[in-house]
């Protein structure tokens, strides 16, 4: 949906509270431009304006919502950080990756509203439609993936399925060609205190007041994804290992161990755990509360795993395998 009056890219995360109003020039969007329909403050969204053009924002509408997504283009790219890098791990070892397939990833994290529509539940502590969903275990990340799959036959690219990002698609979509410590093109500047440079970018242990925020709050990459500097971590597809997977094209997890990767920092988190290749695991049965995930369409060429709608496996070896194509 695009605003007539200001032509801006609207969303609807974007709404609150049943206004219908532009949030970035303000005015109603239904009937005549009014001095009247000025939306007030409390009104709107605090989107940060992204100029992504609307030839890479792909819309999915299933289970009477919308799921936003961005095209990240193939390509090759640095994944990990180079060793002079501030608040580098040892697990960050700089190397090579290609990526062999153009794919979607979520414009934002999954809202509260989007996990109710599919799920028809809300396991968050912290209640709000447009917050990240939280206390989300890997397992029933992978069932939202599936039952979105089910609900979108007709509407999803062609040869291409609904999963979590890999680690290194999860990394290439955040740096956005950045080889920077942020998808700003900027370093963090402090590894432990106050960092101006991520203030713009995420929420993090010293701006976040140790809460979760909405989606959309802070600055966008230049590709217009959002909120991949802390605010909440993510999971990823893949399995950890610490020396990250074989080198090769779009490398992939395999369903052999219990730990998944986590991507980005959270709300709690010093600068240095929001940097673009920080990188960590967790048990894939954690509900954490600082833990979210976000959408990504990929070429599904490989064998994904899946298991019926609405059953998380007690152990791993109960996943089932289906050809993707």
């Amino acid at each position: 949906m695009i605003c007539k009056y200001c032509n801006e890219v609207l969303t609807p995360f974007m709404f609150l509270d049943g206004f219908k109003f532009c949030p970035f020039c303000g005015t109603g969007l239904n009937g005549e431009r009014r001095a009247e329909n000025k939306a007030s403050a409390t009104a709107r969204v605090n989107l940060v304006k992204s100029t992504v053009p609307q030839a890479n924002i792909l819309a999915i509408n299933a289970f009477n919502t919308c799921f936003e997504l961005i095209k990240c283009p193939a390509g090759k790219f640095l994944m990990g950080s180079p060793a002079d890098e501030l608040g580098r791990c040892e697990n960050e070892t700089q190397h090579k990756v290609t990526i062999a397939n153009d794919f979607y990833i979520g414009r934002f994290p999954i809202t509260q509203a989007q996990y109710e529509a599919v799920t028809k539940q809300n396991p968050s502590y912290f209640k709000g439609p447009n917050y990240p969903v939280v206390g989300v275990n890997w397992h029933q990340a992978k069932d939202f993936c599936y039952r979105l799959n089910e609900a979108t036959v007709n509407l999803r690219p062609a040869g291409y399925l609904f999963d979590l990002p890999t680690e290194a698609q999860w990394e290439y979509a955040c740096r956005a060609n950045t080889t920077t410590s942020l998808n700003s093109g900027k370093n963090i500047c402090y590894r432990v205190t106050s960092c101006p440079n991520l203030d713009e970018l995420g929420w993090y242990e010293y701006n976040s007041s140790h809460k979760m925020h909405p989606v959309g709050q802070k600055k966008p990459n230049s590709w217009g994804i959002y909120d991949m500097h802390g605010n909440l971590s993510e999971w990823c597809r893949d399995y950890y290992l610490e020396n990250y997977l074989p080198e090769n094209a779009d490398p992939d997890g395999e369903d052999r161990y219990a730990h998944r990767v986590i991507r980005n920092g959270s709300f709690r988190n010093i600068p240095s755990l929001c940097r673009s290749a920080y990188r960590f695991y967790i048990n894939s049965y954690s509900q954490c509360g600082e833990n979210t995930f976000r959408l990504a369409l990929v070429k599904s060429n490989k064998l994904t795993m899946f298991f019926k709608v609405g059953e998380a496996p007690e152990e791993p070896t109960h996943w089932l395998r289906i050809d993707d194509d």
